[in-house]
């Protein structure tokens, strides 16, 4: 039987993340202008604070990166690096640079992290 992880509660601190320094908001910490360039929404409000939306939209928003890093001919074996750094910062940064921008290194280093102690 396959479980799915049910959304934090509105209230959780990942809901009601922010960054405004960097205008970074929600569990997905989503710009608001890019949000509403990838938004799906999945409960009827469309909010970046939204769980179900902030969640849906960014699976989404990744599977396209991992295309167009795919596409551009970038090392397969380095996608979650390359993904982590298109989500901090974007995919054309990290196509221009060919590889992780070193102004995200140390987050993409903390993904890393965290994914390999998931077993992933």
């Amino acid at each position: 039987m396959t479980t799915t992880a049910a959304a934090p509660p509105p209230s959780s601190p990942a809901c009601t993340s922010r960054r405004p320094a960097t205008d970074e908001y929600g569990i997905a910490m989503w710009t608001p202008s890019v949000f509403r360039a990838w938004a799906g929404d999945e409960d009827g409000d469309k909010d970046h604070m939204s769980p179900p939306d902030a969640i849906a939209t960014m699976s989404g928003y990744v599977c396209w990166l991992d295309q167009r890093f795919k596409e551009a001919g970038m090392p397969k074996e380095d996608l979650p690096a390359l993904v982590a750094a298109g989500y901090r910062t974007s995919d054309r940064a990290v196509i221009g640079q060919g590889g992780v921008p070193e102004q995200v290194r140390p987050h993409v280093d903390e993904v890393l992290r965290h994914l390999a102690a998931y077993g992933g």
